[in-house]
């Protein structure tokens, strides 16, 4: 694709991802939780298909609170909306990092393997990948994928990663797990 037309294709994304924000009600809390936009905790899942497929454990995706700095595992909402991060997310048409989360959790579309046991969604585009940063966490009724930052990054960020599913130890530059 040239890059005319790539340009173009971000545009409409862009202009549909700002046409949802601009809808966006204001963030609402359940306890430590951030709802959707529809009043929910889940903001998605890795279903029981996916998580066999990439040797991982299913589970619901959910946003907290958290905070901007602090020991490994508060992050979550505060960290994602750091001011630098903010400006970057309102450039890119969402509103706040429920939107983002919301964005990605519903329409990730590859899976790569983090740092220690988080995986990292991603939206891939044309010329950016929209991401979000997951760890697995024990609770007392179900665990859940415990959103920790999300980002939108340069199309080769994720190139030193490693990719989960059929063949982990894959760089970003080959084609990653379609999921969707």
């Amino acid at each position: 694709m040239d890059s005319a037309r790539a340009t173009s294709r971000q545009a409409a994304i862009s202009s549909f991802v700002s046409s949802i924000s601009a809808n966006s009600p204001p963030v609402q809390y359940e306890g430590e939780y951030v709802l959707t936009r529809n009043g929910s905790k889940d903001f998605g899942e890795i279903s029981p298909e996916i998580a066999q497929e990439i040797h991982r454990q299913a589970g619901k995706i959910r946003l907290r609170m958290g905070a901007h700095e602090g020991k490994r595992g508060d992050f979550g909402e505060k960290h994602i909306e750091r001011p630098e991060r903010l400006r970057q997310l309102n450039d890119n048409g969402y509103n706040n990092a429920r939107d983002l989360v919301q964005d990605v959790a519903a329409s990730f579309n590859a899976i790569f393997k983090g740092e220690g046991s988080r995986l990292i969604l991603s939206k891939q585009g044309n010329v950016t990948d929209t991401s979000v940063f997951v760890e697995l966490i024990p609770a007392d009724e179900d665990d859940f994928y415990d959103v920790k930052t999300g980002l939108i990054a340069r199309k080769n960020y994720l190139k030193t990663k490693r990719r989960s599913g059929k063949n982990p130890k894959a760089a970003y530059n080959t084609r990653p797990v379609r999921i969707l």
